[in-house]
């Protein structure tokens, strides 16, 4: 097992000199600064030098609040603090394991704790936000009292329902936990209580920020609510490092508190200089707040569903051996990556453009922008499974190989996300398929069908657990089975409409897959030659040097064979800057919020 060592002498030394290093940078700046301010009179040039200074130094100030009008650096930001947020949060989980899997029941009852709370945000504030409050809410920008009049009513109403419910859970957290946890020992219980009363005080903090996060996207700022769960990740850090040892597994869940403290602090000056203030008003007559709660429903209920489903899979874990409950959270976190920086970016940029087509009623051009969309999705994700799929061990021990997670934890694990793989491209094609219906103001069709996943895994999850006796494996393949349901039977029943015809993208389709199978070779073969001959695999850096080696072995050997196979989409995303240039057009014009929080741990 790879063993990540503590940080040497020779390390801390760097990490001063690169702070030295930046004070000297920002003295530098400074003294130019007020070099120029000082010998402005002494020549015009001067003055346009300190001019252009001051107007660059604006500019750097500006950026955070800035509309987005550039379609390219506004992209790329949301996607890079996506990425970073991701990353961190992978820091934070490895951090979260080295200080405490010692006792694998006790980070059992951290993720257990984080269910009930993390359901109540989900389904009523995500529910609010992305079908309600921003479709609304964008209708009265160009009116600034009576925007702030409606946000504040809003905000009041589901923080009022939020803060009821946050109460019940506080109050009846006893009974709850042994609801969802009835595999847990009384003192896994007692001490699950005492962590979701906690934990149910930062979805409060959250749940605020998250409308925060509504109301400045609806004004088409995205970089400080892309920034946002950053911070998030880092409030946990802080608490696992700075509260972990003095008060245990306790200081995590106040670092959750400290996190949501945070997303909330980040937005508010900017919501303040948008024109926001809040008030304690409670419209519930504006008929704008009648058709915000009204457009709630369906979404509610369609992710109670989804919310069902991963309380099902805790409730079963505790029925089996300590750390299960950590281990398929660890598995979903890192087989759900790809699906958080591929899927749900583009099928949030596609909904638009579908609902462009549609409205003219044109099914023959929707089902060509559809054909070519699911064909990029698929030409991303696929070698993305692939390469969690081969590399899984490796990625394993990079993002949770602490000292304290032993090899036998490592290898189930690392099964874990293989078989979470398989479903990777499913669960990534499903948020554009569901947004075709969407657009084709088909609400109904995509909860049915979501309901159908969800009652199979939760019966397979059981059947696999209790019957066949398959432990935690069983219940991931459960998932992943359900996923492909999901996705087959949305494209069946796409496709049964008249012009759209699965035939078209068989052969494309073919080729990506055909493309997607050498590259998995082209991973293995390498991958086991490197870590038997060339690299050695019990340390750190070795281990960083073979995945990075391996992974950029195989994306030349997928590109090699796009090429060479002309998959059309290689040149799609040779184009890539004006194509993210067309997903940021997308989500600033997107009538739901971006994924842009990370509430769950």
């Amino acid at each position: 097992m790879a063993a990540f060592t503590r940080p040497r002498i020779g390390s801390l030394i760097a990490d001063r000199r690169l702070s030295t290093l930046c004070f000297l940078m920002a003295d530098f700046v400074i003294g130019m600064r007020v070099f120029y301010l000082t010998h402005c009179s002494l020549s015009t040039d001067h003055c346009k030098l300190s001019l252009m200074f001051k107007r660059f130094m604006q500019n750097g100030r500006d950026l955070f609040a800035k509309e987005s009008s550039s379609i390219l650096s506004a992209a790329t930001i949301i996607m890079g603090a996506t990425l970073a947020s991701a990353l961190l949060g992978l820091i934070r989980t490895r951090l979260l394991i080295s200080y405490f899997y010692s006792e694998p029941a006790v980070v059992d009852v951290f993720w257990a704790a984080f269910r009930l709370p993390d359901m109540v945000f989900q389904v009523i504030i995500v529910g609010a936000l992305s079908s309600a409050f921003i479709p609304v809410f964008s209708r009265f920008i160009g009116d600034k009292d009576a925007a702030n009049h409606l946000a504040n009513s809003m905000i009041n109403l589901t923080m009022g329902v939020m803060s009821i419910l946050s109460l019940g859970i506080i109050i009846f957290a006893a009974p709850l936990s042994r609801l969802i946890a009835g595999g847990f020992t009384p003192s896994q219980l007692d001490l699950m209580v005492n962590l979701t009363r906690i934990m149910a005080i930062a979805q409060l903090f959250f749940g605020f920020s998250s409308f925060l996060t509504g109301i400045i996207q609806s004004h088409q700022r995205f970089l400080i609510p892309a920034l946002s769960p950053i911070l998030y990740n880092f409030g946990i850090i802080l608490g696992i490092l700075f509260l972990g040892k003095p008060l245990g597994i306790y200081g995590p869940a106040f670092g959750v508190v400290i996190g949501a403290i945070l997303h909330l602090l980040a937005q508010l000056p900017l919501a303040h200089q948008l024109g926001f203030r809040y008030r304690p008003t409670l419209d519930h007559k504006n008929p704008a707040v009648s058709e915000m709660s009204r457009l709630m429903l369906p979404r509610m209920l369609t992710l109670s569903l989804t919310q069902i489903e991963a309380t099902m899979i805790i409730t079963f874990s505790t029925w089996l051996s300590s750390g299960t409950v950590t281990l398929i959270s660890l598995a979903q976190q890192l087989a759900n990556l790809p699906v958080r920086l591929i899927g749900i970016p583009i099928g949030q940029a596609s909904l638009p453009f579908f609902a462009k087509v549609t409205h003219g009623n044109n099914l023959k051009d929707l089902a060509s922008m559809v054909n070519n969309t699911i064909l990029e999705m698929l030409y991303l994700a696929l070698p993305a499974s692939v390469i969690i799929l081969i590399l899984r061990v490796p990625l394993v021990r990079l993002a949770y190989g602490a000292d304290s997670f032993p090899w036998s934890e490592t290898v189930l694990t690392g099964k874990l996300v293989a078989i979470l793989a398989i479903s990777i491209a499913a669960r990534s094609l499903t948020h554009v398929l569901v947004r075709v219906f969407y657009a084709m103001h088909d609400t109904r069709t995509p909860l049915i069908i979501n309901t159908i996943s969800t009652v199979t895994n939760v019966s397979l999850s059981y059947y696999f657990l209790f019957v066949l006796k398959s432990s935690v494996l069983g219940m991931a393949a459960a998932i992943s089975i359900a996923s492909l349901i999901e996705t087959i039977v949305l494209v069946l029943i796409l496709y049964s409409l008249a012009q759209f015809a699965l035939v078209h993208i068989l052969f494309p389709l073919g080729k990506i897959l055909f493309a997607s199978a050498l590259t998995a070779l082209a991973l293995w073969a390498p991958l086991r030659i490197l870590d038997q001959m060339i690299f050695d695999t019990t340390r750190t850096i070795p281990l960083i040097m073979l995945t990075l080696s391996v992974t950029l072995i195989g994306t030349a050997v997928y590109l090699t064979l796009s090429y060479l196979f002309n998959i059309r989409e290689l040149g799609v995303f040779l184009h890539l800057i004006e194509k993210i240039g067309n997903w940021q057009k997308a989500l600033g014009q997107s009538k739901e919020t971006l994924d842009t929080s990370e509430s769950s741990v």
